[in-house]
């Protein structure tokens, strides 16, 4: 189905789902300006809109108005401006992020991570080019948390991944592309799980990425029937999914939800016997949400689960005014 038509058929029935699958205060507000970045704007530059930049695209972006000033003077100035603006925009922030992916990647073990080169599908206003391949904050995250995720657990086997709001679909993207027999299932809201299809689509190939359209009258989703290597579902659909999954994978986006909201998610997830948790989050939870899902609720929700790793510098984040960690736990 085509993406405008997708989006709209997701928003339709958003309106009859459960209240613990709607959007949390925190995506409440931002609901309207994403959905009307789309309808006006269309997906083919979805990564330029001003509401991706903030919801769900985030970017090595200066750490503040009067920084972005001074970035666009330097641009101006030509060469001899370069280092100063590329500091203003945190590109030594990105090579550091970059350079932990590259030194300390176990790139013998699966999954595969080297040779990852991010797509320009969502037309990217920042995409950064390090060893002659294309990163994003985005992607970077991701990689760094995987990383983590292989050193911690060096037996790992992992064949079905499941994310619960994925983002435009970068953790997808990383998988999918060097690791053959992989499945990977997003479950997310309206309007990003439309904009997660199209940017799948458009790296993996329309015939690759099962879209809500074709799952959205099924009483149940059985994980061993997908025969595609990526699956796009919506909030509600998750209660349909039957099955075992491997990982189970969370960057920040449970703490843009209310802690009854992630709780039942959590139940959810632990029924699906998921064997390994990587999870993303702020030490200090998100502004806009009523009651912050802090560290210790993650540990209180996954109590089948045991902490094996933890970070917030080289895997995290400890930099720009923001603190986030990253937490690899195993089922006991």
């Amino acid at each position: 189905m085509d993406e405008r038509k997708l989006l709209e058929l997701m928003l339709s029935d958003l309106e009859d789902a459960p209240e613990r699958y709607r959007p949390t205060d925190f995506w409440r507000t931002g609901l309207e300006k994403v959905v009307a970045d789309l309808r006006e704007r269309g997906f083919a530059e979805f990564r330029r809109h001003p509401s991706a930049r903030y919801f769900y695209a985030p970017q090595y972006a200066p750490v503040s108005r009067p920084a972005a000033a001074l970035s666009a003077a330097f641009g101006l100035a030509g060469s001899p401006g370069t280092l100063l603006r590329e500091r203003i925009d945190q590109l030594p922030v990105a090579r550091g992020h970059h350079a932990c992916v590259r030194a300390l990647d176990p790139a013998d073990r699966p999954p595969f991570l080297n040779g990852f080169s991010e797509s320009t599908a969502g037309a990217p206003a920042e995409q950064l080019v390090f060893d002659g391949r294309r990163f994003s904050r985005s992607s970077l995250n991701y990689l760094r948390g995987l990383v983590l995720l292989k050193r911690a657990v060096p037996d790992l086997d992992v064949s079905t991944v499941l994310e619960i709001g994925g983002g435009f679909g970068t953790l997808g993207e990383i998988l999918l592309g060097r690791n053959e027999g992989m499945r990977y299932i997003d479950v997310d809201i309206p309007p990003v799980a439309a904009v997660a299809t199209y940017y799948l689509r458009r790296v993996l190939g329309e015939h690759r990425v099962l879209d809500y359209a074709a799952t959205r009258a099924q009483e149940t989703i059985a994980i061993d029937g997908i025969e595609h290597p990526a699956t796009v579902l919506c909030s509600w659909q998750l209660p349909q999914l039957t099955g075992t999954v491997d990982l189970f994978a969370n960057f920040i986006s449970f703490q843009e939800m209310e802690p009854g909201v992630v709780e039942n998610y959590a139940n959810l997830v632990t029924c699906l016997g998921a064997r390994w948790l990587l999870l993303r989050n702020s030490p200090t939870g998100k502004p806009g949400v009523r009651e912050p899902m802090l560290r210790h609720r993650y540990l209180e929700m996954f109590d089948r689960f045991e902490l094996v790793a933890s970070d917030a510098g080289l895997f995290g984040q400890d930099s720009e005014g923001t603190v986030s960690e990253v937490m690899v736990l195993a089922r006991r």
